[in-house]
This record gives structure tokens, sequence and C-alpha cells, in this order.
């Protein structure tokens, strides 16, 4: 270590050793509080030391790797004279001064020679390092930069700073002289030694004459003078404010004698340009009621003598820019301010003290200014950070703690402190100087935040998250406007805080009017703030930032979501026996609304989500219809159709919009145009008679659809047959499946009984529906073309043969029973079928009839897969004759089945006793 560095180490241990031990003894009132000081201050001390020796040894190992590197380089360009130029890296890996002078060299430079020594091109030489067996230099890698300290390290650092430049014995010097005249004073005064004004003459003159020495001085020793001065600065301030509190001045007089002063000192800290004398009078003139106080709670006095100290400090940023002076008294003034409002306030100092914080207040924002008169304000710093951002927070603070007893102060508080932001913010603004513009971004941002405070201290959290709402959103279209993202991010943040203040109230019962009522009007503002901010965001989308790509997709979908949130909420409040017919219509009116904007602001979005909301509320609806019975309950009727309406509508524009997937909204609504059709029919059908009538419309209103959608000439023109693909395969294909399973349950499970109609085979109104069921399904087949046939059944054709003739004959079997039992009282459960005579007879005869049916036509049309099924259905027969009907059907009943089925028999072998040799292909005409 450098004999001028250890100096300067020893001396910095010693003066802050001094300087806490002095300290300790004054709070502990003993020699051990001046050791534990000293030592505290000594460890501080080492410890600093111990910092800034590391960070010193970081930046001398940063020049050795870059030094280091640039020696490799320079080896594997010239590999001959490796040896010669490798040995003196030494001196090269000087370590490189932080800051750099025109006439010192730059970290840059060795920089740059390295990286001309890389480009140019190396000789291949036997005696290369690689082939040596030598590894291959590393590449020097840029070293992690070192993290920036915290505010209250930098604020050590600087304080210490001050203490090593200059003369630093001179400094710890006068700030002990300080302390120790301060102490005397105060022990000469409890212990009455001298007469007082003695003492404080005694003082003065101490005072006038560093002053007097400093002044002679600095031409000399400036350094050394402007540390005497700013001693005598600091003791006349002692000497009148401890006189007056003592009664020996007039307050008049005292307060002149203040002010004069404050002015002396600020011209001589400026004459000089001397910081530290502005430093060291500042920082002594608040000190010295500190240190003279008696405990009288003279808050006027105290105030008033900080207001002078405050008009210097404003009196030096008029024409020096000293951010540190300024945050000196920043921190005095307020802090003490605070500490006697949290020890001496009483209820009735509120207007005096209120009124002293105001004028602290403005005298630092007038600082704030007077600092970007001559250059921008580093609002990333912890000086300039802390008057432009931390003032209005401690202030604020502070008076709002001795106004929350008084209704509505600190809403109209907060709102007035906003107004004065946002005007004084404006007023800069319009003088056009270009290092207010930090400024004025930060007065703005101050403005609304504090405005934005004033809403919830003044109304509900509903009026609070309405007013939110629009203030978000004007703050992301000025963001917008402007290209800043921190009023974007914030006007988000907004709209966030709305919405959860509006979900905490929405559900109060106090509303008393439909509509203009202050959940209602919270949604409405939410979702149009929402939409707007989407929708700027979407015009404004080549500025956007990466993080925020989406965000118009979720301010959209997010106003979209409040808007329906509120409609909905107030129906159910206001209209519940109309609500479901309602609550669609309301759905009906949002997605065409949405669809009208998409088409007046050329917005995509809009539209998709227009094309998405009907269906999702559709799937809504009915799962909220079961629980009313039938879907046009409640002014259902209407919901429903003005929902179709409009979807319809929106599937239109979709088509010149070139949007996917139309199809399947096209088949869907087709789906829930059956399913609701059917769905009604049949409650209004059970509310008027019994029996099977309540069931029918489930297969018959899907055989119309059917039959509609197999016609060979579709209409209308559009939608369905414009879109042919999607009704005839998409939207018919899930019916006809539907319709089938209908037809197969409604005859395993239903005995068919039409009540007040005589029951008849096959023409009773089960059959009937049946039967048109089959004729439509066999209509949608014909009028398909191959390929589409293709699309609907992907299998072997056989196979989908197969699937209709089981359906034939479960519906021919089922029909057989119920004849059987409503004409003659055959039973219908599995164990009297089991075990009735008629039914097992009659069930033989007519699948004997069935099987000789299949196998003469199979002959005959040379469908040799029908007459196999033909021939294994005699086959069941003939068991089914031995194996059942031998032991439980009747006599006569047995005679006939055996008579009738061995007949067939007969006749099936003269027309068709063996099975055709070739089979034709066209089985479905």
């Amino acid at each position: 270590m450098q004999p001028e560095k250890q100096a300067s180490s020893k001396g910095s241990t010693i003066g802050l050793a001094l300087l806490f031990g002095v300290v300790g003894a004054s709070l502990a009132s003993g020699i051990e509080g001046f050791w534990y000081g000293a030592m505290f201050g000594a460890l501080l001390a080492q410890v600093l030391h111990l910092r800034g020796r590391v960070q010193s040894l970081q930046e001398q190992l940063q020049s050795l790797r870059l030094s280091f590197g640039l020696g490799e380089t320079k080896a594997r360009a010239a590999p001959s004279q490796a040896p010669a130029e490798l040995a003196p890296t030494s001196e090269v890996a000087a370590p490189v001064p932080p800051v750099a002078t025109e006439a010192e060299p730059t970290i840059s430079e060795p920089i740059a020679q390295r990286d001309l020594a890389a480009e140019a091109p190396s000789t291949p030489s036997p005696t290369e390092p690689e082939e040596q067996g030598v590894p291959a230099p590393i590449s020097p890698r840029r070293p992690a930069t070192p993290p920036e300290p915290s505010p209250v390290e930098r604020l050590i650092g600087e304080f210490i700073g001050w203490l090593k430049r200059g003369n630093p014995l001179a400094r710890i010097g006068i700030v002990i002289l300080f302390f120790g005249a301060t102490f005397l004073a105060k022990y000469a005064a409890d212990n009455s030694l001298f007469p007082i004004e003695l003492r404080f003459i005694a003082i003065a003159l101490g005072a006038f004459g560093l002053l007097i020495v400093g002044w002679r001085l600095r031409d000399k020793r400036a350094v050394y003078a402007q540390l005497l001065q700013g001693g005598g600065i600091a003791g006349l301030y002692l000497t009148v404010f401890a006189a007056t509190k003592f009664d020996l001045l007039p307050t008049g007089l005292a307060f002149g004698l203040l002010v004069v002063i404050a002015l002396a000192a600020a011209i001589l800290a400026v004459g000089q340009n001397a910081l530290s004398l502005a430093v060291i009078g500042t920082a002594g003139g608040f000190l010295a009621p500190i240190m003279v106080s008696t405990g009288s709670g003279n808050y006027i006095a105290l105030f008033s003598y900080y207001t002078v100290l405050n008009l210097g400090v404003f009196a030096v940023a008029w024409f020096r820019t000293w951010k540190v002076l300024n945050v000196l008294g920043f921190v005095f003034t307020f802090t003490i301010t605070g500490l006697w409002r949290a020890s001496g306030y009483e209820s009735e100092d509120l207007f005096a003290a209120d009124a002293f914080l105001i004028l602290f207040f403005l005298m630092y924002v007038g600082v704030s200014i007077l600092n970007c008169v001559r250059q921008p304000p580093d609002l990333k710093g912890y000086v300039s950070g802390s008057l432009v951002f931390g003032l209005p927070v401690v202030a604020f603070a502070l008076h709002a703690s001795m106004v929350s007893r008084i209704e509505y102060a600190m809403a109209w508080s907060a709102f007035a402190l906003g107004a004065f932001y946002l005007v004084l913010g404006w007023t800069l603004y319009r003088t056009g100087r270009e290092s207010f513009r930090l400024l004025v971004e930060a007065f703005a941002a101050l403005g609304v935040i504090f405005a934005s405070l004033a809403i919830p201290l003044a109304f509900d959290t509903r009026t609070t998250a309405a007013m939110w709402a629009v203030e978000g959103a004007g703050l992301l279209w000025l963001g917008i406007r402007q290209e800043r993202k921190l009023a974007r991010a914030f006007g988000a943040l907004l709209q966030l805080g709305a919405g959860l203040g509006c979900l905490i109230g929405l559900y109060d019962r106090y509303d008393q009017l439909p509509i203009l009522n202050s959940a209602y009007l919270g949604t409405v503002m939410l979702g149009v703030s929402g939409i707007c901010s989407g929708y700027w965001l979407f015009r404004n989308r080549e500025q956007r930032a990466r993080y925020e790509t989406g965000a118009d997709v979720v301010f959209t979908i997010w106003g979209v979501a409040w808007w329906l949130l509120g409609g909905l909420r107030e129906i159910d409040k206001f209209l519940p026996s109309v609500d479901y017919g309602l609550w669609l219509t309301f759905v009906a009116v949002t997605a065409a609304l949405l669809a009208v904007l998409s088409l007046k602001r050329e917005w995509r979005l809009p539209l998709l989500i227009a094309l998405f909301l009907p269906t999702m509320f559709t799937m809504l609806g009915l799962v909220a219809a079961t629980d009313l019975d039938h879907p046009c309950a409640r002014w259902g009727a209407l919901g429903w159709v003005a929902l179709i309406a409009v979807h319809f509508w929106i599937l239109r524009l979709g088509e010149t919009r070139d949007i996917g997937w139309l199809d399947a909204f096209h088949a869907g609504a087709v789906w829930l145009l059956t399913l609701l059709v059917a769905w009604e029919a049949s409650y209004q059908i059970a509310d008027l008679t019994t029996g099977v009538w309540a069931l029918l419309p489930w297969g018959v209103v899907p055989a119309l659809a059917i039959a509609w959608l197999g016609r060979e000439q579709l209409s209308p023109r559009w939608p369905v047959a414009a879109r042919e693909q999607a009704y005839r395969i998409h939207a018919a294909l899930p019916v006809a499946v539907a319709m089938s399973l209908w037809v197969v349950l409604i005859n395993l499970t239903n005995t068919g009984d039409s009540t007040w109609l005589p029951y008849l085979p096959l023409l009773n109104p089960l059959d009937i529906s049946v039967a048109l069921c089959f004729a439509s399904l066999a209509m949608w087949w014909s009028s398909l073309s191959d390929r589409q046939r293709e699309t609907c059944w992907q299998f072997d054709m056989r196979a989908l043969i197969a699937v209709v003739a089981a359906m034939v004959f479960i519906w021919l079997n089922a029909a057989l029973i119920r004849t059987l039992h409503h004409n003659f009282g055959a039973p219908i459960t599995l164990h009297g079928m089991a075990h009735s005579t008629l039914v097992q007879a009659s069930i033989s005869i007519f699948w004997g009839v069935l099987g000789f049916v299949a196998m003469t036509l199979a002959a005959r049309r040379r469908w040799r897969s029908v007459w196999i099924v033909g021939a294994g259905l005699m086959i069941v027969v003939v068991a089914k004759l031995f194996l059942v009907d031998l032991s439980n059907v009747g006599t006569i009943a047995r005679i006939m089945s055996f008579l009738t089925v061995g007949a067939l028999l007969l006749v099936t072998g003269y027309l068709a006793p063996l099975p055709p040799r070739k089979m034709t292909e066209q089985v479905t005409e």
C-alpha cells in the first residue's frame, strides 16, 4: 500500500473514531459512551476502507485480464517472438484508472489493439502451442458488472468521500469543534458558571473569529478556509437560536438575524463556489435547535427558524445546483417535523403546523425546479429522486396524520395535491425548456397518482372503480400517443385495481335504481375502458413493446367480460321474472354491437368475439334451461330468436372477412334449432296429453331437419345452398346419428300408448314417426354424392347396411310386440314375453317370414350376403322352435309355429335353395 493511502486510511479511522466517540459520549453521558462510539467509528472506517480496497482490487483484476488477453493475442499473431513478448506483460497489466483523461490511456485502447491483433493473419509454424501440447489460450471474458450500491451505501460513501477530500483533519476537527462548543454552552448553562449573556457573547465572538480567519485564508488555503467559515456560520446559528430561547433577544430581532446569517452563508458559499461551506453551515443551523433544546415545545419558533434555513437553501439553489445540500435540508426539515408530530403535536396545533408543512413543501418543490434550470434531474439517483418523488409522499403522510379525523379532508388534500402537480407540470411544459422534460413527466405522474388516490378516499369502491377505469384508459391512451411505457403500465394497473374494487362491492344490496347505480355504471365504464384500451393498442401495435404482445386481446376480452357481467347482473337484480330471455337478448345485442364496432373500425378481434359469444352463451343457456323445464320459459323464445338471428348475421359478415371455422358455426346453428324446437314441442305436448306423444318430437323434428337437408336443391340460397358441405354433411350427420339412437331407444323402452287414439299396427303415432325417420334417412342418403357418402361413412358399405337392417329388425319386432300388447293383452315385460305363448309363437312365425323374404329377394337380386343373413335367421328360427317353443309354448301355438315355419322353409328351398354365386354391388338401389 502506498504511504499516502495508508495515511488517508489512518486519518479516516481516527476521524470517525473521534466523531462517533463524541456522539457516544453525548448519548451515554460518560467515558464508556465515548469508547463505544470510538470503537464503532473505527470499525466503520475499516469496513469502508476494506470495501474500497476490494473494489480497487477488482478493477486491477479486470485490467490484468484485459492485458493478459492482449499478450496472448500478440503471441498467437507472432509465434516466433512469443517468449520475448510474453515476458513484459506485467508492465501492460498496470491498473487502469477508473476515469480517463485525454492524456491517459483508456481501457478501450488496449481492447482496440487486441481486436486488431486478433484480425491479423497468423502464420502457421511447427512450434504452435497446440502442437507442443500447450492448451490454446482462452479468450478473455468481460467481467460481470458489480452490483450498484444501495442509497444508504451511497450516502455513507459520499460523506466519507467528503471527509477524505481536501483536508480531512480540518473537516473532522470543525465537526468536533461544533459539538464541543455546543456541549460547552449546555454545560455552562446547566451549571451557571458564567452569566448567560457572557456565554453567548463568547460563542458569537468565537464564531466571528472562525469567519474572519476563514475569509482571510480563502485565497491561500481555500478548502481549509471554507471549513472555518462553515463552522463560524453554524456557531452564529447556534448563538441566535439559543439566545432567543432564553429570551435574551426579541423574536423579531432574532428572526432578522437568522435571515441575515442565512443570506450571508448563501452569499459566502455561492461566491466561493464552496459546497462544503454550504453543507457545514446548513447542517450546523439544523442541528443547533436540537443541541440546545430544553423541551419547551415552542414549535412556532422552531419552524420559523427552519423556514429561514430553508430560504437559505432555496437561495443557494437559485445560483448553484448542489443536490447534496438540497437533500440535506429536505432530510433535516421533514425528519425533525415528523419527530415533532410523533411526540409534541396537539390537535389545536393543526392550522399553524399544517401551514409550516405546506410552506416547507412549496420550498422544496421550488428547489426541484431550480435544479432543472441548469441540468436535467437524475430521477434514478437518490438525490433528485428523493426531492421529486419522496417530497410529496412524506409531506402528504405528515399532513394526512394531522387531518385524518376530518371528514373528506384527506380526499380533498389528495385531489388538491394532484391538481397542483398537474398544473405545475403543464406550466413547466408550456415553457418549452428541454431540461424540464423529465420533471414534467414526473409531475404529471405524481398528479395522476394523487388524483387517483383522492377517489377511494371520497367514494365507495364501485364509484372508485368506475373513475379509475376511465382514468386508466386515459393514461394508456396518453402513453400510446407519447410512446411512454410507464404511462401505459400505470394505466393498465389502474384498470386492474378498478376491476378488483368493483368485484368487492359488486353485490352490495343498496342499489335503488336500475341502470343508474354505481355498480352498473362501474362495470360499464370498466367494459368501455377495456375495449377502448384494446383498440388503441391494436391501432398502435407497431409501437408496442415486446412484453405488450397480445395486450390488445387481453384488454378487449377484459372489457367485454365486464360489460356482460354488469348487464347480466342488472337483469338478474331488477327483472328476475324474465331474466332468462333478457340474458339471451342482452348477449345478442352485445354480439351485434361488437360486430358493428369491427366493421366501423376495421378491427377483426371484436368480430371474432361476436362470433364465439353466442356459441358460448348457447351452452350456458341450455344448461340454465334444464332448471326451467323448457327453453322458452321467462321470455326465452325472444332471447333465442334474437341470439340465432344475430348469429346468422355475424356468419354472413364473417364470409366477407375471411374468418375460418364458419362451417362449424353453421352446423352448430342447425343443431341448436333442432334441439330447441324438439325440446319446446315436447314440453308443450306434455302439458296437453300423456302417453307417447311427448316423446315423438325428439324423433320427428330431427327427421324433418334431415328431410329438409336431403332435398336435391337446397334452399334458401344463403346460407344452406351456399354452404352445401356444411349443411348436408357437418350439420345433417350428427342429427342423423341422434335420430337413429332415438329410434332404437324408443322401440326398446316405450309401449307406444297413444291414449285417446286406437292402436293400429304400423299406423299408430310411434310407428309412423319411426317410418318417417327411416324415410328421411333414405332421402338424405340418396341426395349425397359418392364423395359425400365416403365422407360420412369411411368403412365397408356392408357394415352400414347391417346397421340399418338391425334398426329395421328392432323396429318391426317392437311393432309386433306392441300390437300383441295393445290388441291381444300380451305382456310387454321381459319376463312376461319370455313365458307368453302368443308372443313366442308370433316371434317365431315373424322371424320365419323375414328370413323367407330376405332369402327369396336376395336370390332374385343376387345379393349373396343378404341371402346368408336370411338363412342365418331361418336357422335361428328352427333352433328356437326346438329349444324354446317345444317346451314353453302351448299346443295350438306350437302347431301353428311349426307348420308355418316348415311351409316357409319348403317354399324357400324351392325358390332360393342356394346362395347366388355373384353379388351385385348396387345394394343401395
